[in-house]
C-alpha cells in the first residue's frame, strides 16, 4: 500500500486520511509570526522628515548596541556592523534586517519620518515607532516584540501522487521544496532544495505549483510574498 506524507503549511481543510499535516518550517524572513502589528516597549525616533517612515522590520534587540536604528546611508564601510536596539537581557550577536522600517506603516518611502533625535518613526529619543523611547514597537506589553508576519495558510492542496517510476523500484523518501509564496496565494517559485529522483521531485514540485494559500500578511495587512520551506515524504508499506 501507498502512503504519502505531507509536512505543509496549515490547511483550512482535512486533506485526507493518508496525510499527516504539520507546521510550517520557516524563512529566515518569517521566523516570528504574529497578527499584531507590534508588541514590545514603545519606541519612537525619525530624522525630521515631514515624510511618512518606511515600512520594514524593527531592528533586532541586542545587549551590545554597537549601532542605533538607522536607515542605510548608502556609504562603503570597512567595518558594517547590524543595527540593534539596547536590551540588556537580550544575545550580544544579532543578525542583519535586510530592510528596517516600521512593520504597520503601508508604504516604502525610504524616509526615517518626521520624528527627532535619530531612529525611525513621528516619536522621538531614538527609537523605532511613533512615541517616545529608545526602544522599538507601539506597545507596552513588556515581551519581545513581534516582526507582524502571518503564515501563509494552505486552502487547496491535493497530495502528490506516486510516479510508476518510483513505484516500480520502490523508492521511498523526503523531497524538500523551498516554495516563494506570492501575494496572490500562489507558488511563484519553487526549488527543490532535496530530491529522491525517480520523477518524485518533479511530481512534488507539479503538484505543490498547483496549491492555494491564503497568503502571508504583513501589520498593515497587506498580503506579502514570503519563501516557505515543504517536506513532502513518499513513503511504501
Amino acid at each position: 500500500m501507498l502512503a504519502l506524507q505531507t509536512r505543509v503549511p496549515p490547511t483550512a481543510k482535512n486533506a485526507g486520511v493518508d496525510v499527516i499535516q504539520g507546521h510550517l518550517l520557516f524563512s529566515p524572513m518569517s521566523d516570528i509570526a504574529n497578527d499584531h502589528a507590534s508588541l514590545g516597549h514603545n519606541g519612537g525616533g525619525g530624522e525630521r522628515n515631514p515624510i511618512p517612515p518606511t515600512h520594514g522590520f524593527l531592528a533586532p534587540r541586542s545587549s551590545l548596541q554597537l549601532a542605533p536604528p538607522r536607515l542605510p546611508d548608502n556609504l562603503t564601510h570597512v567595518l558594517a556592523v547590524p543595527v540593534a536596539t539596547l536590551d540588556e537581557n537580550a544575545p550580544p550577536i544579532v543578525e542583519a534586517v535586510p530592510q528596517l522600517g516600521l512593520p504597520w506603516m503601508p508604504g516604502d518611502t525610504n524616509s526615517a519620518g518626521p520624528g527627532k533625535n535619530g531612529g525611525i518613526g513621528a516619536g522621538n529619543d531614538g527609537g523605532m515607532g511613533d512615541k517616545s523611547g529608545g526602544d522599538a514597537g507601539e506597545g507596552e506589553s513588556g515581551t519581545p516584540y513581534a516582526r507582524g508576519m502571518t503564515m501563509p495558510i494552505c486552502v487547496t492542496c491535493p497530495n502528490p501522487l506516486y510516479t510508476d517510476e518510483a513505484r516500480k523500484v520502490k523508492v521511498q523518501g523526503a523531497v524538500t521544496l523551498r516554495v516563494l509564496v506570492g501575494d496572490d496565494g500562489r507558488a511563484a517559485q519553487i526549488h527543490v532544495a532535496r530530491g529522491v529522483g525517480y520523477g518524485l521531485d518533479e511530481r512534488a514540485a507539479q503538484t505543490v505549483r498547483g496549491w492555494t494559500f491564503a497568503p502571508a500578511r504583513d501589520a498593515a495587512r497587506r498580503a506579502v510574498p514570503v519563501w516557505i520551506t515543504i517536506e513532502v515524504v513518499f513513503r511504501l508499506f
